[in-house]
């Protein structure tokens, strides 16, 4: 009968210690944010930051173009393969999968290096896109 009390006790602990699956999102986006970004440019394009939006249980990534890719013209004409690569680049990505299987939102957003209140590109995801 001990042995089953402190059994039962070691589970509630351990489960008392777990975040939701919504709290651990928004904890690393914050983390990831705070110690990496903004990150290095890489082919004309930076992460700005990443955040969990509860309500809409969206991961929010948001990135500047900069260079040769701060174009709007040219996003806007490749605007369906540039959606396709997102997409494609979201369903292989395998850090994503536990947010995949419960049903999360993925949203990237695109802003003009130059002029940041300019939004090139801005798509989001959903569970039937992925």
């Amino acid at each position: 009968m001990k042995h089953l009390f402190y059994a039962a006790l070691l589970l509630l602990s351990l489960s008392a210690c777990r975040n939701s699956l919504e709290e651990r999102a928004a904890q690393e986006c914050k983390e990831y944010t705070e110690k990496k970004c903004p990150t290095p440019v890489v082919n004309d394009t930076r992460m700005d930051s990443m955040v969990f939006e509860a309500p809409s249980r969206t991961i929010h990534y948001y990135y500047s173009l900069v260079g040769k890719a701060d174009n709007e013209q040219a996003v806007h004409a490749k605007r369906a393969e540039l959606r396709k690569a997102l997409r494609d680049a979201l369903k292989a990505d395998p850090g994503s999968k536990g947010y995949k299987d419960a049903g999360f939102n993925f949203q990237y957003t695109y802003r003009s290096g130059a002029t940041p209140s300019k939004v090139l590109l801005d798509e989001t995801y959903t569970k039937k896109d992925y």
